[in-house]
C-alpha cells in the first residue's frame, strides 16, 4: 500500500527538530525577505527562494569579478617588479664578475694582514723579553735618576734578559743573541756603576757608633746586587770597614775620655782607680758594640728576611744570593773582626798598664777571670781568630801571668822565713792567711761560669802554686818537732787547707790532700801503737814473738816464761783503766776530731789485735805454755770489751 504524500511530509515536518542548526539558520534567512504569510506568498514560495538565490549569485559575481580584477593589476605589478628584479640579478652579475679579482685580493691582503699582526704579536714579546725600555734605561744609566726599588726591578729585568740570551745561542738567532748580550752588558756595567758610586755615598752615612742604625730595603737590595759583581762588591766591603771601624773607634774612645752625650754615661776613664770596674766598663762597652754591630750587619746582608718581607724575589731570581748560607755568615763574621780590630789597641794598652801597677794577686786573678768571662762570651758573635778575640786572650794570659807572678812572690817570702809551729800544733798564721786569700780566689772562680770538669784543669795550677809553698813553709817549720808531733802538725795544716776546698772545682785536691792526710794519719797510729804497747808492758813479748826462731818454743825465750808473763799481765788492768784517756789526751793536738776519733780507734783496734796473737800464742801447744788459762789474766774477748766500753 502506498502512503499519502501530504502525510509522508507532514510526519517528516513534525518529526523534525526546531532545535536542528540548519533549519534555524534556514528559517532565519527566509525571515528576511518572507515577511507576510499569505495565500499567494506560500504558492510562489519556491519561485521567490529561487529568485533570491539568483540575486544572490549575481552580487557574488561582481564582487568576485572586483577581486579579479585586483589580482590582475597584482600580476601586472608582479610582472613588471620581476622584470626590475631581473635587470638587477644582471647587473648583479656583471658587477660579481668585475670584483671577483678585487675581493681575492682582499683575502689574500687579509691573510696577509694576521699574518703581519702574529709577527707583530712575537715582535712585541721579543722585544718585550729581550730589550729594556726607554724608561729602564734611563733608570738604569742616568746619573740623575736615584736609585729606588724600581732600579731593581730594571736591574733584574736586565739580568733576566742576559740569562735569556743563552737560549737564543743555541738556535739559528746566534747573531741576535750574541748582539743583545753584548748591548745588555754595556747596560749592566754602566748600572752597576752607578749602583756601587750610590753605594759608596750610602756607606758613609753609616756613621753612627753604636750601630743601631735602620737599614733601608733599598740598601739591601743594593748589597744583594752588588754581590753579583765581586771587584764593586769586595769595595763597598772594604768602604763600609773603613768608616765602620773609625766610628766604633771614635766612640770607644770617646766612651774612654768623654763618655757619653751630656756627660752621661760619665767617662770610663774616671774609674781608672778602681781596676776592676774599670776593666768591666772597657769590656762591657765592647760587648754590646759586637751584639749590636752584628746585629746590623746581619740586617745588612740578610737575604732571608727581605725575601719574606718583600715577597717579589722569585726563587730562580738570578739576583738571588748563593744558596750557601754560610758564606753569609763568614762574610758578617770578616766585617764584624775589621770592624772591632781598631778597640784592640787602646783596650790591651789600657789593661797592660793596670797589670803593671797591681800587685795584688786577688785583685789580678779577679782581673783575669772577668776578661774570661767577656773572651768567652764575645767569641761566641766573632770568630775565635778574629782580632778582639785574640786580644782578649792575651791580655787573660797577661793578667793570670801577674797573677802567678804575685802568688810567686808570695810563696817565696813564706819559704824565706817560715813561720814556726804554734804549741797546739795548729795551722801558722800565714797558713791562714794565705788559705783566706785563697777562698776569696776560688770564691771569684766559682762566679765565672765554667763548668766542673774543665774548673777542675783551669784551677788545678792555681791550687799548687798556692798549696804546695805553704806545705813547704810547714814542712820547714816542723824541721824541729818529733816525729809523732809533726805528723799531728802536717795533719793539721793539711786538713785546714782541705776544709776550704768546697767547691765542686777543687774535688781532685781534695783527693789528692786526702791521701797526704792518710800518710801522716798512719805515721801516727804507728807512734802511737808503740807507746800504748810500751805503757801495757807487752811490747818485749809481741818483739820475742817476732823475732824467735820457728823451731824455738815461744817459753824457752828468756823471760817468756808462764811466772814472767803472768807478772806482766797482771798490771793490765790499770793500763787498761787509763788507755782511752790516755789516748785522747795524747791525741788532744789534732784539730779534726774525725781524725782523732779514727786513729784512736784503730790504735786500740791494733792494741786488741797484739794481744789476741800474744794469747794465741801462749795457748798454742807448740810454745810448751803449762796451764794456759792460768797465766792469761783476761782474754782477748775481755780486753776489747773493756777498751770499748771506755
Amino acid at each position: 500500500m502506498t502512503a499519502n504524500p501530504l502525510s509522508a511530509k507532514l510526519t517528516k515536518l513534525l518529526s523534525s527538530s526546531l532545535d536542528d542548526p540548519k533549519l534555524r539558520t534556514s528559517l532565519t534567512a527566509l525571515s528576511e525577505f518572507y515577511s507576510v504569510n499569505a495565500v499567494n506568498s506560500r504558492h510562489n514560495l519556491r519561485g521567490d527562494i529561487e529568485r533570491r538565490g539568483t540575486e544572490v549569485n549575481y552580487q557574488f559575481l561582481k564582487e568576485l569579478e572586483k577581486v579579479n580584477n585586483q589580482f590582475l593589476e597584482l600580476e601586472s605589478e608582479m610582472n613588471i617588479m620581476n622584470t626590475l628584479c631581473q635587470e638587477m640579478q644582471d647587473r648583479l652579475n656583471l658587477a660579481n664578475d668585475k670584483t671577483v679579482t678585487l675581493l681575492e685580493q682582499t683575502d689574500a691582503l687579509r691573510e696577509q694582514s694576521n699574518i703581519c699582526e702574529v709577527r707583530q704579536t712575537i715582535l712585541e714579546a721579543f722585544l718585550d723579553r729581550f730589550t729594556l725600555s726607554e724608561s729602564e734605561i734611563t733608570i738604569l744609566c742616568s746619573t740623575a735618576v736615584d736609585v729606588t726599588p724600581v732600579f731593581f726591578d730594571a736591574l733584574e729585568h736586565l739580568e733576566k734578559i742576559h740569562a735569556d740570551c743563552n737560549a737564543l745561542l743555541i738556535t739559528e738567532h746566534q747573531r741576535a743573541g750574541l748582539e743583545i748580550m753584548d748591548s745588555m752588558r754595556t747596560y749592566r756595567s754602566i748600572s752597576y756603576d752607578k749602583l756601587y758610586r750610590w753605594m759608596q755615598t750610602e756607606c758613609r752615612t753609616m756613621s753612627r757608633p753604636d750601630g743601631m742604625m735602620e737599614v733601608r730595603e733599598v740598601t739591601k737590595k743594593a748589597i744583594q746586587a752588588l754581590k753579583q759583581d765581586d771587584p764593586f762588591f769586595r769595595s763597598i766591603l772594604e768602604e763600609l770597614v773603613h768608616v765602620r771601624r773609625n766610628s766604633i773607634l771614635r766612640a770607644f774612645v770617646d766612651a774612654l775620655t768623654r763618655g757619653g752625650p751630656g756627660g752621661t754615661p760619665r767617662p770610663i776613664e774616671l774609674h781608672a782607680h778602681d781596676p776592676l770596674r774599670y776593666i768591666g766598663d772597657m769590656l762591657a762597652w765592647l760587648h754590646q758594640t759586637v751584639a749590636s754591630e752584628r746585629e746590623f750587619l746581619e740586617s745588612l746582608l740578610d737575604r732571608e728576611r727581605q725575601v719574606k718581607r718583600n715577597g717579589h724575589v722569585p726563587k730562580d731570581s738570578p739576583l738571588r744570593l748563593v744558596e750557601d748560607e754560610v758564606s753569609d755568615a763568614d762574610i758578617v763574621a770578616s766585617l764584624l773582626d775589621k770592624n772591632l780590630e781598631g778597640t784592640t789597641r787602646p783596650l790591651k794598652s789600657r789593661v797592660e798598664q793596670v797589670l803593671v801597677s797591681q800587685g795584688n794577686a786577688i785583685v789580678a786573678f779577679k782581673i783575669s777571670n772577668l776578661i774570661k768571662f767577656y773572651s768567652s762570651t764575645i767569641d761566641r758573635a766573632i770568630e775565635p781568630k778574629a782580632a778582639l778575640s785574640r786580644t782578649l786572650h792575651e791580655i787573660s794570659e797577661s793578667s793570670m801571668q801577674v797573677f802567678f807572678e804575685a802568688i810567686g812572690r808570695q810563696s817565696a817570702e813564706l819559704l824565706r822565713r817560715p813561720d814556726a809551729p804554734p804549741s797546739d800544733l795548729g795551722p801558722p798564721p800565714a797558713m791562714k792567711e794565705t788559705v783566706t786569700q785563697l777562698k776569696e780566689i776560688m770564691k771569684s772562680f766559682d762566679t765565672s761560669f765554667v763548668q766542673v770538669d774543665e774548673g777542675n784543669q783551669d784551677f788545678a795550677p792555681i791550687l799548687r802554686a798556692v798549696i804546695e809553698p805553704l806545705f813547704q813553709m810547714c814542712e820547714i817549720g816542723a824541721a824541729n818537732l818529733s816525729v809523732f808531733n809533726r805528723a799531728i802538725y802536717m795533719m793539721n795544716c793539711l786538713h785546714y787547707v782541705q776544709s776550704a776546698l768546697v767547691y765542686p772545682f777543687t774535688k781532685n785536691k781534695v783527693a789528692e790532700l786526702e791521701k797526704q792526710i792518710q800518710e801522716y794519719v798512719e805515721i801516727v797510729v804507728d807512734e802511737q801503737h808503740m807507746v800504748l804497747l810500751k805503757q801495757s808492758g807487752i811490747a818485749p813479748m809481741i818483739q820475742a814473738m817476732a823475732t824467735k826462731d820457728e823451731k824455738t818454743p815461744l817459753s824457752s825465750v828468756p823471760n817468756m816464761d808462764g811466772a814472767s808473763i803472768t807478772a806482766i799481765l797482771a798490771r793490765m788492768d790499770h793500763f787498761l783503766g787509763s788507755a782511752s784517756l790516755d789516748l785522747s789526751s795524747w791525741l788532744s793536738k789534732i784539730v779534726s776530731s774525725r781524725l782523732a776519733k779514727a786513729i784512736s780507734s784503730q790504735n786500740l783496734k791494733m792494741f786488741v789485735d797484739a794481744y789476741r796473737r800474744l794469747c794465741e800464742a801462749i795457748e798454742d801447744p807448740a810454745n810448751q805454755y803449762e796451764f794456759p788459762a792460768t797465766i792469761l789474766v783476761r782474754t782477748a774477748d775481755e780486753v776489747e770489751m773493756v777498751l770499748v766500753e771506755q
